[in-house]
């Protein structure tokens, strides 16, 4: 699946905002709550999906939250 990366990373404000997600896991997040709250989803849920994605540009691998993707 190719994914743009969310404006608040790092890796996007260097050009780097487009990829290939490689593998999805999921994060146990401290605060359910306060994890909806920072991110897009609409309700609290036990786990949180993280992306894997590899960048276009650099060939590297970061991790973002799935929800703040933006499938293309």
């Amino acid at each position: 699946m190719r994914v743009q990366i969310p404006a608040y990373t790092d890796r996007w404000m260097m050009g780097d905002r487009y990829g290939e997600v490689v593998r999805i896991t999921r994060n146990k997040p401290a605060n359910a709550v306060r994890a909806a709250l920072l991110t897009r989803e609409r309700w609290p849920t036990a786990y949180r999906e993280i992306a894997h994605v590899k960048l276009d540009k650099s060939g590297k691998v970061t991790r973002v939250i799935l929800a703040d993707c933006e499938v293309i």
